[in-house]
């Protein structure tokens, strides 16, 4: 079994005719982890993410108190929130103040898979005056897209999406602006969700979602993984 390198996404959001918009990548076919798969800006933590993270100011403790949540020490989360910002930027060309950056969720990629990621997600209030754009080379094209529809072109095999990012998309299509994403996720109960292939005595497969930290089941008999999570063709 793989280690799960720790990483992080950014939920890119803004408001369009009266409808809350999130900004998306498509993967490009070429890449080893995801390919073709429709995901938010992110990537894994590098070295230098930790010693930027240590310089970041805390004054009402909120980096504290999430690094709690994000079932992370202070000094690891710091680093991924750096990482967030980072990775915002190379793949979207967008600088969002530390401040508008707000922990989300957390999921971890399935002991089955080769390549593992344990990462956090952060949502973000699009900046204004900036615009988000393609800037990377691991997409092929970028689109605002409401959560509804992306969930709805998911379901029609138009838009492939792994299990966090569709989970991530029901939870924002219940809102219809940005603001109320971020007052939600700061009162949101988080864990890290690992999807586990459990064998059975009878040698029968089940899948359920644990906790990645203690093991406990938090949903059982769940959907396995569909083959395009690892190729990116329905």
């Amino acid at each position: 079994m793989s280690v799960a390198r720790p990483a992080s996404t950014v939920i890119l959001l803004r408001e369009a005719g009266g409808h809350l918009e999130t900004f998306m990548m498509r993967r490009a076919p070429t890449m080893a982890f995801a390919p073709n798969m429709h995901v938010f800006p992110g990537g894994r933590l590098e070295p230098a993410d930790h010693d930027a993270g240590a310089l970041l100011p805390d004054p009402s403790g909120v980096l504290k108190r999430d690094s709690i949540r994000a079932s992370a020490t202070e000094a690891e989360y710091r680093a991924l929130v750096v990482c967030a910002l980072r990775e915002l930027h190379e793949e979207s060309g967008v600088v969002a103040p530390l401040a508008d950056l707000h922990f989300a969720d957390h999921w971890i990629t399935p002991e089955v898979e080769a390549r593992r990621f344990d990462v956090r997600f952060f949502v973000a209030p699009m900046p204004q005056g900036q615009e988000a754009r393609l800037t990377g080379t691991e997409a092929q094209s970028v689109l605002w897209v409401r959560p509804v529809q992306a969930l709805d072109d998911n379901a029609a095999d138009r838009m492939p999406l792994l299990r966090p990012t569709s989970r991530v998309l029901e939870f924002l299509a219940q809102f219809d602006d940005a603001a109320a994403v971020v007052a939600a996720v700061q009162e949101r109960h988080i864990q890290p969700m690992l999807p586990r292939r459990i064998v059975a005595d009878d040698g029968g497969v089940v899948w359920a979602m644990v906790n990645g930290r203690t093991g406990e089941i938090i949903e059982g008999d769940i959907e396995p993984p569909r083959l395009w999570e690892l190729t990116g063709k329905p």
